[in-house]
């Protein structure tokens, strides 16, 4: 019984006591704080990331390549103008005209060179003959079959004009097929020839007959103009497709001389590179021989011409104003860059002897005269940097030094102004994390590449690397 009222008290106060801390605030234990190594290894990381992935946005990347060797095969495939000694020859009557040579064949002096009908009779009986048809020889035939394929080799959707050069060049054909038997025939009938009203005509000397004209027969090198090169504007008036001819009237031409000449539009780098040239060795495309020529850069109106001088196969272009061949020049090698990499700068020229070794180093330098701080005459070895030298002079960037500076001769009292600069062509070397002016030669260059030479002082290096473009650095610029 009296533990029954014992364990109901303890439990009465129990409830009280709670009841009473029920609203009492607890108050908890805070540990101090402790530094984590780890988490501000993390944080430097993350804000380096950071200022790296802004600075690739923000500013403008350098592309870099890798020098190597290469070659340039020049593209020296050109068409020129043909120049030669032609003389145009007139009919003296009116009438039917008749040829007796090939177009572009040799006639020796004296030979009948073409005659003039006046009434046709002369043609008539030639045709009555043979029964009114044509009969074609086996090289008549070979001759229209090379026309016909010189056509279809050259031409072009882009150029009409050359449909009508087809055209009068196989009716030209066609007519001459005719005439050749004609020559025959007036050897057979020498007294019958007056009483027909035909006129007989000998070549006055030798040479090479052509039955057309173009205007262009009394062109010289030195009367060429750009205008001529252009094919849309040629006419050629061909006298194998007629018939009749006029008294006055043009008949043929002669060509006595086995010199001919070729003139061909070049670039200004092409003339520069031909400059000293001589001798010129050539493939001929329509034939793909090759001959040599003496060659000669001629400068007019702005432009560069190359003229090319032949002494032979000149029978074989006889026929023609335009030709198309093509320069067998060396391929250039040498350090193969980019023409986006190459840039210029301008540079103090100094004579060798005012270069001298000083300081506390064995750098290159000049003693430079200035005015100190009290206003009086000071001098001071300032180092330089050499980029260039020729025989007399070197080349020394501006860094240290600028326009008007005096510079001293070692040993003695001669000065030199710094005024003259000249400029240089180079690339931007990055090796060393930093853009650095190295110049170049060139040695040939196309409208993507440069071909430079190796192995040149202050130059560059096979394997070094450049600024593909010199656009987007600055010398002495810091590279990401």
């Amino acid at each position: 019984m009296v533990n029954c009222i014992l364990s109901v008290r303890l439990k009465d106060w129990m409830v009280e006591f709670v009841a009473e801390h029920r609203n009492k605030k607890i108050v908890k234990y805070k540990k101090p704080l402790q530094f984590n190594i780890g988490i501000a290894v993390f944080a430097v990381v993350f804000l380096y990331l950071l200022y790296y992935v802004y600075a690739f946005f923000t500013t403008e990347q350098v592309s870099v390549y890798e020098v190597k060797q290469g070659t340039i095969a020049q593209d020296t495939l050109f068409e020129g103008l043909i120049l030669r000694d032609e003389t145009v020859n007139y009919a003296s009557d009116n009438g039917y005209v008749n040829y007796y040579y090939k177009d572009g064949s040799r006639a020796s002096a004296g030979s009948y060179v073409y005659s003039v009908d006046e009434t046709g009779d002369f043609y008539h009986r030639m045709t009555a003959d043979n029964n009114g048809q044509l009969k074609l020889s086996d090289e008549a035939y070979r001759q229209l079959e090379g026309v016909a394929d010189q056509y279809l080799s050259s031409s072009s959707d882009m150029e009409f004009h050359q449909v009508y050069q087809f055209k009068y060049d196989m009716e030209a054909a066609l007519v001459e097929a005719l005439n050749a038997n004609a020559r025959s025939e007036i050897g057979d009938m020498p007294q019958e020839a007056g009483a027909l009203g035909l006129h007989t005509y000998r070549a006055q000397e030798a040479g090479v007959v052509v039955y057309h004209t173009d205007g262009l027969e009394d062109v010289t090198a030195d009367t060429v103009t750009d205008a001529m090169f252009d094919k849309q504007n040629y006419q050629r008036n061909n006298f194998l497709n007629r018939e009749k001819v006029s008294a006055g009237e043009a008949v043929y031409k002669i060509i006595t001389s086995e010199i001919w000449q070729v003139v061909i539009p070049i670039s200004s780098q092409l003339a520069a590179d031909l400059g000293e040239e001589s001798n010129i060795q050539v493939e001929f495309q329509k034939d793909h021989s090759t001959a040599w020529a003496t060659s000669q850069v001629l400068f007019k109106d702005g432009r560069q011409y190359l003229l090319l001088e032949f002494s032979n196969s000149m029978v074989r272009f006889a026929s023609d104003r335009f030709v198309e061949l093509r320069l067998l020049l060396t391929d250039t090698s040498g350090f193969k860059i980019p023409n986006s990499a190459i840039t210029s700068k301008d540079f103090f020229t100094v004579p060798k002897e005012y270069v001298t070794k000083g300081g506390n180093t064995n750098k290159d330098g000049l003693i430079v005269e200035r005015i100190n701080e009290d206003g009086e005459n000071a001098t001071e070895f300032v180092p330089v940097t050499l980029f260039f030298e020729t025989e007399t002079s070197y080349y020394i960037d501006g860094e240290k030094i600028g326009p008007g500076d005096v510079v001293i001769k070692p040993d003695s009292t001669e000065r030199f102004r710094l005024d003259a600069r000249s400029s240089l062509e180079g690339v931007y070397n990055i090796n060393k994390g930093y853009a650095v002016f190295k110049r170049i030669e060139k040695l040939f260059e196309n409208e993507e590449y440069t071909i430079v030479k190796s192995g040149t002082p202050y130059g560059i290096s096979i394997y070094d690397h450049i600024a593909l473009s010199s656009s987007s650095v600055k010398e002495d610029d810091i590279l990401h």
